[in-house]
């Protein structure tokens, strides 16, 4: 029923075409979306034949529960499309590469049974994202993700005020909690193993520590001989990281503050925090020279 056509690198008519590859309707370039009544038109000719055929069989009582269970799957992945369009600039451009077909059925799959506000919030950013940059986040993420709870998902949204360097996780006593650690290790979004990460500074020299990817502290080495500072860490798992790059990370001033006396009472001197002004894929970065003294 489709046709092949040149992907759109407009971010709204790219939307549309996934969703239409998707679900087996003819996308075309020019068209935009609002409403996500592309997706909405097809399933509900899919509905409306199946509930016209067991009625026609009898089962009246079959085909009004497939027609109501139907409805709800659809206005829950109605839902989700809405929602990713709000996360498209008119005009954006992004990736023509395609998003592949396995990756928008697995999606659909999922999304149709997500009813929570903030759980489809979060698909339509993942949605969002990935027609963006396709590849970013994997079949595993998706499969692991779809059994996650509104709680759940909070605890990792709370985990992410703690967030060094590239992957890394704070554990100190002023951090992320032992409880909260146990969960996230249990739904995949975290290595469960704590380690001790070393942050090393070279005499009368100064070092970074990444506080995600818009700031970073400077810390100051005053002495002549090494700083090797160990840090309570534990490393996100591939769905943690491919996820962090969704959240809206919670206020994190009063860890930056403890972990700022924490680096002080190892024999850290001058401290600033910087803007990050490019963070790379592989974890590095570069940062404003003119930072605020802590």
């Amino acid at each position: 029923m489709g046709v092949n056509i040149a992907i759109n690198t407009d971010g709204l008519a790219k939307l549309v075409e996934t969703i239409c590859y998707g679900t087996g309707l003819t996308a075309y370039g020019k068209k935009k979306i609002t409403d996500a009544e592309s997706y909405a038109a097809i399933k509900k000719v899919e509905t409306e034949t199946e509930v016209e055929i067991l009625k026609l069989k009898g089962e009246d009582e079959v085909a009004d529960y497939l027609l109501a269970r139907q409805t709800k799957k659809l206005n829950n992945a109605k839902s989700v499309v809405e929602k990713a369009t709000k996360h498209f600039v008119e005009g954006e451009k992004v990736s023509d590469e395609s998003v592949s077909q396995d990756w928008t059925n697995r999606l659909f799959s999922i999304i149709e049974d997500i009813s929570d506000d903030t759980l489809q919030e979060l698909w339509g950013q993942i949605l969002a994202g990935e027609v963006k940059k396709p590849k970013s986040y994997s079949l595993r993420t998706l499969d692991l993700l779809k059994n996650i709870t509104t709680e759940e998902a909070n605890v990792f949204i709370n985990a992410c005020r703690f967030h060094i360097q590239d992957r890394l996780i704070c554990t100190e006593s002023f951090a992320l909690p032992l409880n909260d650690r146990l969960v996230l290790g249990e739904i995949g979004l975290i290595n469960e193993e704590e380690l001790s990460h070393k942050i090393k500074i070279l005499p009368n020299n100064k070092t970074t520590v990444a506080l995600g990817k818009k700031s970073a502290l400077v810390l100051n080495n005053p002495n002549d001989i090494n700083m090797d500072i160990p840090i309570s860490i534990v490393k996100l798992s591939k769905a943690g990281y491919e996820l962090l790059n969704l959240v809206q990370k919670p206020d994190n001033k009063e860890f930056i503050n403890n972990l700022v006396s924490f680096f002080k009472t190892k024999g850290v001197g001058k401290i600033t925090l910087n803007d990050i002004i490019e963070f790379n894929e592989n974890g590095t970065f570069r940062y404003l020279m003119n930072g605020k003294e802590l």
